[in-house]
């Protein structure tokens, strides 16, 4: 992931669609006044959203095992 300047964060504002404003500034507020983890950001980026997106999914069709004990999730590796 490229590190992103102020500059650039700057140009990103300009672009956001009208509907988005709400959101962007809701979240970059949250992670001004320290409620959102800065070490924590990286679950915002694209590859993890998408991977989000995707586990979702799959909890939503019901493609999860749950296992009793750590035994017998390890032998279903």
């Amino acid at each position: 992931m490229k590190l992103m300047t102020k500059a650039d964060l700057h140009g990103l504002v300009d672009e956001l669609p009208d509907d988005a404003v709400d959101g962007a500034a809701f979240f970059l507020e949250r992670l001004v006044r320290g409620a959102v983890d800065p070490d924590q950001a990286w679950v915002w980026t694209a590859e993890w959203q998408e991977q989000l997106g995707s586990s979702l999914a799959d909890l939503a069709a019901g493609r999860t095992q749950s296992f009793s004990t750590g035994e017998e999730f390890l032998a279903s590796l």
